[in-house]
């Protein structure tokens, strides 16, 4: 009989004689820690953002600590003079707002900030690790915890969504879908029903986040209404509980997130009435179907039922806005999304980057031998573990497909992707058994190292230069804004992707930052730096814009130069005068910063 001494050894260790599941996490996270230690003594030593996302999110959290309202999401100097509604909610901000106000209570407010850009991504990348063991375990057995973590801290290349000062909302999406992944496939088995409304709460919170894990979401939702479809009546538990946690959490996640004025507005990028509608919609027919599942009895009938539930959430879709069908980006300005949006690096093809070989396959492949582990294993096994590692291969490969869209995709599926290799390491040692386990920890250890992302890019030579980089990197350095900010705060014009880091470092408004939302406010900046000078000068006044704003380099300043080669863009490039423009001197600074001249 075991003891409650040796229950408590088991809980620690995993079972007797396994390596600890902590001794695997501990080290990844130092070792995630060490290898990030350059970025993270420079967002704690200078405050610096890498990602224009990082930097919104902080003057939002900066708004809500300072009282706006929890339901109220515009950023007030973005576009002005109104400010522009953003399409983001509170759902990140609050633990970020919690970490800050805590830390405040020994350090500076901006001291308090810095060390929140710190922990946070530090505690996402915890979760990850836990939850990578958690799913590996589902999927295998408790061989396969240890390595599933190995697996993904090899992942580091696709894991700079939790790099340090990162605060944006993708790391905590990652961590939602292991999550609710974990869950689904949990739930796949009879008797652990209640896994599955368990897992509807991961999801909709990670909606109300933002839509980015929908793709993946379209293939976990229908999971229990599959099981139903074979099984019928025995899988009516599971549809029933599914059902009702979609019914409970979605609605309250909603309500959190969305204000009651806008419960009945549609938008295409956000959760809204057009989402909540279908979810309802769709999860009050798997219930009804759940409960007349006795008189469902042929596979026929579960068709049929099952079809009626579809189209019933899909037309619920469709009434409420059709256009949201197709790309959730549909409301952006076509001038904007050519010479903006298309020069986004986390926004290409992967197709784009064809020409680095080292970045290609150390994304590409390790996804794709992801997604050919979990469908061997699938192949090999029964029952629901089939129906388990199914899902993932069904999972990986819409993840995968989307990344070809944009690459930034990668960075979710990837983990998801590591759990199939953990599954084939896991095989792999079973082989083995017969091996010294030196040996054996020595073949799966070298396998792991083969076929992640991190081994991939070691052993592959990086292509390409660093030099475009770092231009950019110089007109975003928080050392560049210091003598900005210490101007009078005005309403300025400035190239897309610098507006949220003047937001940030400074008392400033912008009229462009890389949001789709900003058509207005980018429209114009895009208008007056490709018009010509006098042009540009009737928009600056005509908009009530008092300062300019300049700095070579970025990922839309070179197409705005190419576009008009005689346009303001590429005159205050070439270093050009205007008199309707009043050069600012700044110190230690690359801007260019122009006041506009009263008009004569």
């Amino acid at each position: 009989m075991t003891t409650l001494a040796g229950r408590t050894a088991e809980i620690r260790t995993g079972t007797r004689g396994e390596f600890p599941l902590l001794g695997a996490i501990l080290p990844a996270l130092a070792g995630a820690a060490l290898l990030s230690s350059p970025r993270a003594r420079a967002v704690w030593g200078a405050g610096e953002f890498y990602d224009s996302d990082d930097a919104m999110r902080a003057a939002q959290v900066r708004d809500l600590i300072a009282g706006q309202s929890w339901f109220d999401m515009t950023a007030p100097r973005l576009d002005p003079p109104d400010g522009l509604f953003m399409h983001w909610s509170r759902v990140v901000d609050a633990p970020l707002a919690g970490l800050e106000l805590a830390f405040r209570v020994f350090l500076a407010p901006e001291m308090a900030e810095r060390a929140t850009r710190l922990v946070f991504p530090f505690l996402c990348l915890a979760l990850l690790f836990a939850l990578a063991a958690f799913v590996a375990r589902v999927l295998a057995d408790r061989s396969a915890r240890v390595v599933a973590v190995w697996l993904v801290f090899l992942s580091a290349p696709m894991l700079m969504q939790f790099s340090p000062g990162r605060i944006d909302h993708h790391a905590p999406q990652i961590v939602l879908l292991m999550a609710t992944f974990g869950l689904v496939a949990l739930g796949l088995d009879a008797e652990r029903p209640s896994a599955l409304a368990a897992a509807a709460a991961p999801l909709a919170l990670s909606l109300s986040i933002s839509l980015e894990n929908l793709p993946f979401f379209v293939v976990l939702l229908p999971a229990p209404a599959v099981l139903f479809l074979f099984e019928g009546e025995a899988a009516s538990r599971r549809l029933r509980s599914f059902a009702l946690g979609l019914l409970l959490f979605a609605p309250l996640a909603f309500a959190a997130t969305v204000a009651p004025s806008r419960y009945g507005l549609s938008a295409c990028d956000a959760y809204s009435a057009v989402h909540i509608r279908a979810i309802l919609v769709g999860a009050l027919g798997l219930a009804a179907l759940a409960a007349f599942a006795p008189r469902l009895d042929t596979l026929s009938r579960r068709i049929v039922g099952l079809g009626l539930v579809g189209a019933a959430a899909l037309g619920a879709f469709v009434a409420s806005a059709p256009q949201c069908l197709g790309d959730p980006l549909v409301g952006l300005d076509p001038l904007l999304r050519d010479l903006w949006l298309a020069h986004v690096t986390e926004a290409k093809p992967l197709k784009a980057f064809l020409t680095d070989t080292t970045l290609v396959v150390s994304t590409a492949a390790p996804a794709l031998l992801g997604l050919l582990a979990a469908l061997v294993l699938a192949w090999r096994e029964k029952g629901v573990a089939r129906g388990r590692w199914a899902l993932l291969a069904a999972a990986i490969l819409v993840g995968f497909c989307a990344a070809l869209w944009q690459i930034r995709v990668f960075s979710s599926v990837m983990p998801l992707a590591m759990m199939g290799l953990a599954g084939a390491a896991a095989a792999i040692s079973a082989r083995l058994a017969g091996v010294t386990p030196l040996l054996r920890g020595l073949a799966v250890g070298l396998f792991c190292l083969c076929v992640s992302p991190m081994g991939l890019a070691l052993a592959l030579r990086s292509e390409g230069g660093a030099a475009p980089e770092e231009t950019r990197r110089a007109c975003l350095e928080a050392s560049a804004f210091s003598s900005l900010a210490a101007l009078p705060p005005a309403r300025i014009v400035a190239p897309i992707d610098m507006g949220a880091h003047i937001l940030a470092f400074t008392p400033h408004s912008v009229y462009a930052a890389p949001y789709h939302r900003d058509n207005r406010g980018n429209r114009l900046a895009v208008e007056v730096f490709l018009a010509e000078p006098a042009a540009a000068e009737r928009l600056l006044r005509a908009a009530g814009a008092e300062l300019v704003l300049w700095c070579s380099g970025g990922e839309t300043g070179n197409a705005l130069v190419e576009r008009a080669p005689d346009g303001l863009a590429a005159a205050l490039s070439r270093g050009e005068r205007f008199p309707f423009l009043e050069k600012i001197p700044l110190e230690h600074s690359p801007f260019h910063v122009f006041a506009l001249r009263p008009a004569q």
